[in-house]
Parts: C-alpha cells; sequence; structure tokens
C-alpha cells in the first residue's frame, strides 16, 4: 500500500461502502494530481515569472500547497477535505479564465468541479458546483463586456460567442454531473447489496460453528470488533506491513468470525466436554483447524476471487498456530503464518480469557494482559502485542460492556 493510501485510514466501516469508496477515490486522485503537478507547477511558475505574470505564480503555490496539505494532514476530517478538493478545482478553473482568457485549461477544471463534487459530497453539493460555474461564467462574461478586465489576446472574441460557449458548457457539465451521480447511486446500493450478503453468509457460516460450542452471537461481535481494532492499530504504525490495507480491515472485520468454523467436524461430547480434555481428546479437537481451512478451501474454487472466503479459510487454518512454531496444526511460526491468522489468534486468546466458560470463570482483563504479554514472541506476534497494549483499554470496554449486555439478556442474534 502507498504512503498516500495510508493519511486517509482512519475507521473503514463495512455498512457504509461508500464513505470506504470516497476515501479510495480521494487517495487515488488526488495523490496522482500530487505527482503529475510537480512538473507542471515548476513549469508554470517559470513561465509565469517570464511572462512577468507573479501573481499567478503566487496563485500556483498557494494551490499546490494547499494539495499537499489536504493530502498529507492526518487531521483534517474528511468531509473538509473533499470540501477544499473540489474548491481547488474551482479555483484553478477560474484563475486560469481570470489570467489567460477563455481557455481549454480553465473550462477543464471547471467541468470537472460538479462531477468531482458529486463523487465526494453528493447530490447536493453537485448541485451548488453547478451553480458557482453559472455564476462565475456570467460574471466573467459581464466583466469582459463591459471591460471591467481584459483577457490578452483574444482577436475576433466577442460577448456572442462567449455565451454559446458557456450554454453549451454548462448544459453538458449538467449531464455529466447527473449521470454520475446516477451511477453513484446504483454503485453504493449495489455495494451495500453486496456486502449485505456476504455479512448474511459468512455470520450464518460462523453461527453453524457457535451453535455447536454452545456459545452465543455476543462473541462473533467481540471478534469482529476485537480483529477490527487490532488491525486498524497496527496499521497507524511505521512499519505496518504491506498487506495491511484498508480492504484487508474491512475483510477481517467481517472473515474473523470463520475463526471456529471447523468445530463443525468435532464430537459434541468432545466440543461440549465440561472438564478438562484426554490427550486423545485433545488431539482430535485439534483438527478443527484443519476441517474449517479445507471446508473454506472448497469454497474458493466456486469463488476463486472472494477475497473473505480466503481470509476466512487463512484464519481458521492458522489461529492456533504460534509465532515460535509450537501451534498446530502445521507448526509454522513467524511471518510464515498469515497476518490475518496472527491478529485473530491474539484477540481469540483475549476474548476466550475474559470470557466465562462452562469450565472456568473469566479472568480480569489485568491479567489477560499478562498473560498476552507473556506470550509476546512465543504465542504470538511481538508486533502485534505492542499494538494491543496500546489500545487495550479499548479490549476492556468492549469486554466489559459486552458481558454486561449478555448479563442483561441482550445477547446479539
Amino acid at each position: 500500500m502507498s504512503f498516500v493510501d495510508r493519511i486517509f485510514i482512519d475507521q473503514v466501516t463495512i455498512g457504509d461502502s461508500l464513505v470506504y469508496w470516497r476515501r479510495v477515490l480521494f487517495a487515488r486522485i488526488f495523490g496522482m494530481l500530487a505527482i503529475i503537478c510537480i512538473p507542471v507547477y515548476v513549469t508554470s511558475v517559470y513561465l509565469c515569472i517570464q511572462a512577468d505574470l507573479l501573481a499567478m505564480a503566487v496563485f500556483d503555490t498557494l494551490v499546490y500547497a494547499i494539495l499537499l496539505f489536504i493530502i498529507f494532514d492526518k487531521k483534517i476530517t474528511d468531509s473538509n477535505r473533499y470540501k477544499i478538493g473540489c474548491l481547488l478545482a474551482f479555483s484553478i478553473g477560474v484563475g486560469f479564465l481570470v489570467a489567460i482568457g477563455p481557455s481549454g485549461a480553465g473550462f477543464f477544471w471547471l467541468f470537472m468541479f460538479p462531477p468531482l463534487t458529486c463523487i465526494l459530497l453528493g447530490k447536493k453539493a453537485s448541485n451548488v458546483a453547478q451553480f458557482l460555474n453559472a455564476i462565475s461564467l456570467v460574471l466573467l462574461g459581464v466583466a469582459y463586456h463591459f471591460q471591467f478586465h481584459i483577457w490578452p489576446n483574444i482577436e475576433g472574441y466577442s460577448l456572442i460567442i462567449w455565451t454559446v460557449v458557456v450554454i453549451n458548457f454548462l448544459a453538458t457539465n449538467a449531464i455529466v454531473t447527473v449521470s454520475t451521480s446516477f451511477l453513484i447511486g446504483k454503485l453504493s446500493h449495489s455495494l451495500d447489496s453486496t456486502l449485505t450478503s456476504r455479512r448474511a453468509t459468512v455470520i450464518g457460516l460462523a453461527k453453524l460453528a457457535e451453535y455447536r460450542d454452545n456459545e452465543t452471537g455476543a462473541h462473533l461481535l467481540r471478534m469482529q470488533r476485537y480483529a477490527g481494532l487490532l488491525a486498524k492499530q497496527r496499521l497507524t504504525e511505521l512499519d505496518a506491513p504491506e498487506e495491511l490495507t484498508p480492504a484487508f480491515i474491512e475483510e477481517i472485520t467481517l472473515s474473523s468470525v470463520l475463526h471456529d468454523i471447523g468445530k463443525v467436524g468435532i464430537a459434541d461430547a468432545i466440543l461440549l466436554k465440561p472438564g478438562k480434555l484426554t490427550p486423545e481428546e485433545f488431539e482430535n479437537i485439534k483438527a478443527h483447524p484443519v476441517i474449517g481451512s479445507s471446508v473454506l478451501d472448497s469454497l474458493t474454487e466456486y469463488a476463486p476471487d472472494c477475497n473473505f472466503i480466503k481470509m476466512g479459510r487463512d484464519i481458521a487454518g492458522g489461529h492456533h498456530e504460534k509465532w515460535d512454531g509450537t501451534g498446530y496444526p502445521k507448526g509454522l511460526s513467524g511471518e510464515d503464518i498469515p497476518l490475518a491468522a496472527r491478529i485473530v489468534a491474539l484477540v481469540d486468546v483475549y476474548d476466550a480469557l475474559t470470557s466465562p466458560r462452562c469450565y472456568k470463570q473469566p479472568f480480569s482483563h489485568d491479567k489477560a494482559v499478562t498473560l498476552i504479554l507473556e506470550g509476546k514472541g512465543k504465542h504470538f506476534d511481538p508486533n502485534l502485542v505492542e499494538s494491543f497494549i496500546k489500545i487495550d483499554h479499548l479490549f476492556e470496554r468492549l469486554s466489559l460492556q459486552s458481558l454486561e449486555e449478555e448479563d442483561a439478556g441482550f445477547i446479539p442474534a
């Protein structure tokens, strides 16, 4: 993942796909623009200085500085980032028209202003953008006609030509903007429907294992939240793995609940045994990662591009592996264990420690943290433990809230 993409990660919400994709589109469009504009900016400033257009050189410098600011400043909100970015396009367009007359460059930036606003801010904002375009073009025409502003060398140009150009510009711009709005609406609905179907499929699969294991939906919900929290925290750190992207966080938040799906293949006498397992029984239950991985792997034959199933397979098969290689079923170690499985391994242990079971009382949060610290570099990825320690108070809050809801009878379905 590029550095520019990392800037825009705050909180990926599966239920609101448009929020996520707006962040992605902004990162792609304005990140690429910042790179492309380096030679454009240098050339423009040089030519402006040569032509004694110092005001335009200052304007170009200010615009490029603002562009870098909205890309790299982490404190600015998404809404303000998008507003400033869209207004930059408007300002550049007006700036070109004022400085060098009715040029293609000026009209290009103004033409992009409403569709870009529609994508990033929505239909109502795009209507405002079209209005601003119309007002600015009318005012420029009036200023030209009454010679309040003189354009350089536009011999043969007239107010009639300007009026025809403006009318055609506004009409085609409205068509493109309305079409963009319609397509964005359809895309958003399609994405949300797809994500809803995926969620339902994954939760349905996970519940097969949960019902067998005498668990409740609260465990699934906690696993999703814990995995998402830990992945997001790891992403904020300078040495975050390249594979840890916004899409990864979205997938692990969903797929983490598939970790124990292999338990559907374990006998009830072993799975529901209240006491300590015998060595033979423990060997039997150790087969559930293999079963789960195999089941999900078979699904990839029908949906080879379905990333949440692939990640679920990695999680189901690897969440009992240990960093030092002493885990099961394959005895993988270090980064040979898939990242998603390493994340779920830690949060699954935390949830097991802090939740009541038929054979034990829940451990305190502090005790669970102590045990996880003891497993650093042995059971758990040391970098993930460091990330966990930075946000363990959030884990404690979620754990206590979930247990209180269960005690009160508010158990997630």
